[in-house]
This record gives structure tokens, sequence and C-alpha cells, in this order.
């Protein structure tokens, strides 16, 4: 049995999927606590797995991305210049994980007598291969603020350092709204599993440490959902929600997916679904006549204006209490049309052969998207939580980057160093480093509790080798090899 959660704009779902689903939908202001309290009553959370997706309110914090006051402190090494991307403080790891100059600690320190931070980011151009003075930095920061405000690059992993730092400043900023959640989540489900935005699922505690893998979630959530429920392997996930709709493509039975996004105006490395979205759903507000990207209850849930759900229950359908819908007058043709071409234009430019509907309003919307859109389309069962589904049955997916220095003895993995795998000086094939490497991340997730069939296959993302030549003789392999357990779907009895 496992429990899939999903935060959303309007709404919190959660599944709980065994040899047969049972789907809860609660409102927001019920909160993701009142949530586990509902599933408390069917199962117990401490002994099942739970995985929980969160990316919306973690949307919510991007999109504030200024309000936080977030210190950068950036270790470039000599020569370089990257003053326009935080504070540049002293120290510099080589690009073979050397500790060349080491940190000044009295001047990290005069940076907060200066001034006071929210959060603070701490980035070393080569610490995915020596982490350690990251680390150091880390040390002396926590004099000033708490740990869970704290991010470091190597935990991000990635060798395009403009893009690492960036995506630490937003691990910064996020890591305490995970860290707190994290907290409530485990006064109920003890450990459990974050989903993340391509699909797969971490345990939490690595989650803490970079959790803009969490970015953007909810998509792949719905995508692996709706794949599950129907069967499909190729098709466009339409997921009608309260506050937008978004439309997702499968290929081959998996989300696309899209690398390097941008986010505040830079690259990141976060790697998640490929969406689109309209910032119209079920809760739309019709003002004069027409859709506003401005969400409310609806009156048909007890709300004070007229939306979108209200719309269709004008048109003959019966949502909630359509009654009071029906007191308010407008021209609801207008109104769904606005919204139905709007939608039918987006699968057109998107293009595909049929549409899996998901949402709660997808019987009443689907339909007559696809049919505007001249494409079949499908509603599966569950489809109102199809997004919690999507969460319980993905599988556990993760990334190492690994480093393996023969002459030096010494291996890293994410940052983290440790004893070389071969014998110093030794000069193992590519095969030889890639099995390696293979095996290391497989290691690390069942050190996490993955089991052996929860994971996916493994998948080599990147690969550079050349060996060391000095006075004429071959003195050890260096090499870069960067493994993901691939996410995706895990089928079979729960």
């Amino acid at each position: 049995m496992v429990i899939g959660i999903d935060v959303g704009g309007t709404n919190t779902d959660a599944a709980i999927v065994s040899d047969e689903i049972k789907t809860i939908k609660l409102p927001n202001e019920v909160g993701i606590g009142g949530i586990l309290k509902e599933i408390s009553k069917e199962v117990n959370l401490v002994k099942e797995k739970v995985v929980v997706s969160t990316s919306w309110p973690l949307n919510l914090i991007i999109s504030k991305f200024s309000e936080y006051r977030t210190l950068s402190l950036v270790v470039p090494g000599p020569g370089l210049n990257y003053s326009e991307y935080g504070e540049v403080v002293k120290g510099y790891v080589n690009h073979r994980g050397d500790i060349v100059e080491d940190i000044d600690e009295y001047e990290i320190a005069a940076i907060f007598r200066e001034n006071s931070y929210d959060n603070v980011a701490i980035s070393s151009k080569f610490s995915v291969r020596n982490g350690s003075l990251e680390e150091k930095i880390a040390e002396i920061v926590r004099n000033y603020v708490e740990d869970y405000r704290i991010a470091l690059s190597h935990y991000a992993g990635g060798m395009n350092f403009p893009a690492r730092i960036h995506t630490t400043v937003i691990n910064a900023k996020i890591k305490e709204t995970v860290f707190r959640l994290t907290g409530l989540i485990r006064r109920y489900a003890g450990d459990f599993y974050y989903f993340k935005g391509d699909g797969g699922i971490i345990p939490y505690s690595i989650a803490l440490n970079n959790p803009s893998e969490l970015y953007n979630s909810s998509p792949a959530a719905v995508a692996l959902g709706a794949v599950y429920l129907t069967g499909e392997k190729n098709a466009l996930v339409v997921d009608i929600g309260g506050t937008s709709t978004d439309f997702v493509e499968v290929v081959n039975g998996m989300p696309k997916i899209i690398e390097g996004i941008e986010l505040a105006g830079r690259k990141t490395l976060i790697r998640c679904v490929d969406s689109v979205s309209i910032p119209f759903g079920g809760d739309s507000v019709v003002e004069k006549g027409k859709l506003a990207p401005v969400s409310s209850k609806p009156l048909a849930f007890g709300g004070e204006r007229f939306t979108l759900t209200d719309a269709l229950n004008c048109s003959g359908y019966e949502i909630g209490d359509y009654r009071a819908s029906r007191e308010f007058e407008c021209d609801v043709e207008s109104v769904l049309n606005q919204y139905v071409s709007l939608a039918a234009t987006t699968v057109k430019e998107i293009g595909c052969e049929k549409l899996i509907g998901t949402g709660y309003l997808a019987p009443y919307l689907i339909p007559e998207i696809a049919k505007a859109a001249g494409v079949d389309y499908i509603i599966p069962d569950h489809y109102a939580s199809a997004n919690a589904v999507g969460v319980a049955v993905s599988r556990v997916s993760m990334t190492l980057y690994v480093r393996i220095d023969t002459e030096k003895g010494f291996a890293a993995y994410n940052g983290h160093t440790e004893p070389c795998p071969f014998k110093p000086g030794s000069l193992p094939d590519d095969e030889e480093i890639v099995e390696v490497a293979r095996e290391k991340v497989v290691e690390v997730a069942k050190k996490f509790g993955a089991s052996e069939e929860e994971l996916g296959k493994v998948r080599t993302v990147y690969f550079n080798s050349f060996t060391v030549v000095r006075g004429g003789m071959k003195r050890g392999v260096i090499a870069d090899v960067v493994v993901q357990i691939e996410p995706g779907i895990r089928y079979g009895r729960l």
C-alpha cells in the first residue's frame, strides 16, 4: 500500500493505492495536517509508504523571489569575477578537487556583522568534486542563520557554475518551507518521500538539501496518474484545476522533461516536466462577462463570486449547490466558449491525437475541448485525483555526480569525498568506472530505504575520462560520470 498526496492551488488530493484505489479531496484551508488526519482514519501512516508532492507552495515562494533577503556567498577562485552572482569571498577548490586556498573566517563573519539575511546560499566553483569549503563556510554561517536557511551548491550538482549558483539561491529561499513542512508531515507519517518535478521520488532527507527538485511536480504527478489509470502511452494530459489548466505531453509512457529551466531570469539546474498552463480553472472568476485570471471559491461551494464552475451549472450541469450558481445572471455560453476556445487552441499548438482529461471538471469540459480541437479523448476513473494517484505509483529516482581520480586515490560523490574504489595509479577502463557509478547510486538509494523492486533502470547521463600521463608514464585515470535512476511508474501490486 502507498499513500500519495498532492498539494494543488485550491485543493489537496490524496490517494490510497493498493489492490484498489481510494481518493480523498479536501480544500487547502484544511491544510496538509488536516488531510493527514483524515487519511489516518483509513490507514496507519507510520507503517505505510507515504509520498508527498508540494510544488504549488514552492511555486508561490519563487513567484515572490525578491521578497526574501538572500545572501549569495560565491567562492569562484582567483582571477574570476562573479560579483554579479553575490558576495565573492576567498577560497579555492581547483578542477581536481584540491583545496588550493582556504577560506578567511574573519571575512565571512564581517559580512554578517554588517547586515542580516533571511537565508544564505553558498557556492564554490568545483564543490561537486570537493564540497568541504562549502561545509566549512556553513559552520561559520550557522552562528548567524539557522541551518534550515542555508543551502550548499554541491547538493545541486552540475558543473555549470552560474546555473548552480542560481539553483542554490532558489534552494536557500525555499528550504525553510520544505523543512517546516517535513516536520509537520513526520508528526503523522514518520519517514516519507517527496515527489519531484521529473516524476521520480526521493527520501525527504535528500530533498531538504536540494528542495528545488520538487519544483513543478504537480504536472508530473497528474501525467503519471493519467498513464497509470488509462494505460495510454502517448497522449496529451489536460488537467483542469481550480486556478489553472495544465497541459502535459506524454511520450512512451512518460511526461516530456525539460532540463535547466529559467527562473527569475536566470538558468538553473532544475529538471522538471515540460508543461504548458493557461491561467483559468474551475475557480476562475467571471468579470464583466469574461473569465479573469483571479480565483475564488465558486458560489456552488459557498463562495461569493461567480466562477467557471458556476457557469457550467447555469448551462445545465449540477455541480455542488447548483441552485446558488443559477441566481447569478451571465452570458454563460460566451464564458464557456472563451475557456474551451483557449484550451482547444493550446491543444492544437502542442499537437496530439488523444486527450486524457483529469481534474474535477474533466467530464464537463474535456469533451468540448476535444471536439473543438478535433481529437479523441478519454476520462479515466479517479480523474478528479489523478495527481495523487500519480504520486503514489511513482518510483524512486535520484542523480549522482561522480568524480574518480585514481592518480590521487580519491572519489567524490555529489561533492562528498571517499577513498577511490580502484587501486591508486590503476587504469580502469570506461566500463568499469561506469559500473562503479551505477552501483553507487543504487547503494545510496537503498541506504535511504528504497527496495530493489522500486528502482528503475540506471541511465548514464554523462561520461568523460582521460589518462593522466607524467614523465612519459601513465599515472592514473580521471573520470566524471553522471548517473540517474530513471523516474517512472511502479507497476504491479503496491
